[in-house]
């Protein structure tokens, strides 16, 4: 009924999920900080730094969706 669990897969999902919880918590954190950035730039007529702020936040957000997408591919795909 219950199956065997190796220790080697135990550590694997700790660190593993870890992991995915700090690149998740940094790339969505970089998406708000990018876009507050933007949003100030914006106000204060530094259109050059608002680009590159704009462009930090929509990396960050491609980063943070990927890793969502990857992470729900993963779960679906091992049942």
């Amino acid at each position: 009924m219950f199956a065997a669990l190796k220790a080697g897969d135990l550590l694997e999902v700790i660190w593993v999920s870890l992991l995915a919880g700090i690149v998740v918590t940094v790339a969505y954190s970089l998406v708000i900080f990018g876009g507050a950035r933007w949003a100030e730039a914006r106000r204060n007529g530094a259109s050059s730094a608002a680009i590159g702020w704009a462009g930090l936040a929509l990396l960050a957000f491609a980063a943070f969706a990927g890793t969502v997408v990857f992470g729900v591919h993963i779960m679906l795909s091992k049942g």
